[in-house]
């Protein structure tokens, strides 16, 4: 299996070269020298391209991309965030609609194109161990890197379908047999996976535009998994750790936050090319109503207080003159540019001022949870909030979330499948909610294929 493994990178590294621009993570090239199945990862040039394509897989067919590819756009539609004006019976339509059967080709698309991330990045890890020609440091680096985009890709699968298989090898007879682990069963091992990583990463980036992995990068995931399991106290900590690192200061200004240089930025992904932007803002900015795809929903576009600056700064509208219809404009730029101005951010320090309110008030502390809370309403231009009690306290820290981070790799779904605010809130939006939606269907192929993984998801 191994020499399998070097030569599936072989031609990884050959079909993601387009991919690769003269901008920070994707300006490594291959060495003139030929590479063959055997020294692949004998060289630290080219064991960094084998990472770069497990990158370049997430951001372009695996959860992160910012188009109907994404779980952002589509999750979006299943939450309470877009409305569906597309075409009859498309995969958004079904997500809108709440109506994601196991037949669903998105459904298999992410778990099939994850499972290849998660299958790219043992095989990454595995070169990396067995290799003897690359320095001690950089070998950490690349390794910490590849656990951590591992962990990730578990993370969410384990957050869209429930009880999934945890997969840390290349080898095929192992992976045969492997069956699906419950939350219960899987979160300790994804943290044990995320410390590690954690271990073995630098301070530093090692591009400029914090497009790869770094240590803190991995510490924000960690206070974000805490956060989902409940365990408060670490969830603080971790997000103490990013918030305190003078590396990320706090951006004052709401319309560079979503800049590709933004300081309050911890992890985001870049474009294929040089001069490309988001494609976020390909997908959700037009120009003429009624919408040709989708739009903020009205519950969205309401939900944002008087006077909120954000409002202005990341939502556009479009109108005929009768109707108005808005559209998520934190990304703005949609055509090329001299120079690429924003990448899609997955990570940014706001995200853990509210994760640590959350963990604050989920332990009582409701000064400290305000105090967080407050720091972003402050800069979105609205009045302080002092909530009498948890439950008023943690109403206020969700419908925070809510606008803080709309529209960002499905943050909003996540929210209230996690605080079992599914049913109450989408319930009465959603004509064909049931109570079993917080969960996707596991693919029909793959349950035909892996007797391993029935039974399928109740209600399916």
């Amino acid at each position: 299996m191994k020499t399998k493994s070097f030569i599936f990178w072989l031609a990884a590294i050959v079909a993601a070269a387009p991919f690769y621009s003269c901008e920070d993570y994707l300006e490594v090239g291959v060495p003139d020298s030929q590479l063959s199945s055997g020294n692949v990862f004998a060289d630290a040039g080219t064991a960094q391209a084998a990472l770069l394509d497990v990158y370049a897989k997430l951001r372009n067919t695996s959860l992160l991309p910012g188009d109907t590819g994404g779980i952002g756009l589509m999750l979006g539609n299943a939450a309470d965030e877009l409305t569906c004006y597309g075409n009859t019976n498309s995969p958004e339509e079904y997500f809108f609609e709440n109506g994601v059967l196991p037949a669903n080709p998105q459904v298999t698309t992410w778990w099939n194109n994850s499972y290849n991330v998660i299958y790219s990045a043992n095989s990454v890890m595995e070169g990396l161990e067995e290799s003897d020609g690359i320095a001690a440091d950089t070998k950490d680096r690349l390794y910490g890197e590849a656990l951590f985009l591992r962990t990730l890709v578990h993370f969410y699968l384990l957050n869209l379908y429930g009880d999934v298989p945890y997969v840390p090898t290349t080898d095929y007879r192992q992976n045969a047999a492997i069956g699906k682990m419950t939350p219960e069963m899987l979160y300790p091992i994804l943290v044990a996976d995320l410390q590690t990583a954690i271990g073995l990463l630098p301070d530093d980036y090692p591009s400029e535009s914090r497009t790869r992995a770094n240590k803190s990068t991995a510490i924000a995931l960690l206070a974000k998994m805490y956060l989902y399991m409940g365990l408060y106290e670490q969830a603080q900590t971790q997000a103490t750790l990013v918030i305190e690192n003078p590396a990320y200061p706090w951006n004052d200004d709401l319309a560079t936050v979503f800049l590709k240089d933004s300081p309050s930025t911890i992890w985001q992904l870049q474009p294929n090319y040089a001069g490309e932007n988001t494609l976020e803002a390909v997908s959700y900015i037009f120009f003429s109503g009624p919408p040709p795809n989708r739009a903020m929903s009205g519950s969205l576009a309401n939900a944002f207080e008087a006077g909120d600056l954000r409002f202005a700064q990341w939502v556009g509208s479009v109108t005929d003159g009768t109707d108005t219809w808005y559209y998520p404009y934190k990304y703005k730029a949609q055509d090329f540019t001299d120079s690429s101005q924003e990448y899609s951010i997955v990570t940014r320090l706001e995200e853990l001022y509210l994760i640590r309110a959350e963990a604050f008030a989920m332990q009582g502390n409701l000064a400290a949870a305000a105090q967080d809370v407050n720091k972003i309403r402050v800069r979105a231009g609205l009045a302080e909030v002092f909530p009498a009690d948890q439950q008023e306290m943690l109403t206020a820290i969700v419908q925070e979330r809510r606008i803080e981070l709309f529209c960002e790799h499905g943050q909003r779904w996540f929210d209230l499948k996690r605080l079992g605010l599914s049913d109450a809130v989408l319930g009465p939006q959603k004509p064909g909610w049931d109570a079993t939606d917080v969960l996707l269907p596991l693919p029909e192929t793959e349950l035909q294929l892996n007797p391993n993984l029935l039974p399928q998801n109740p209600g399916y």
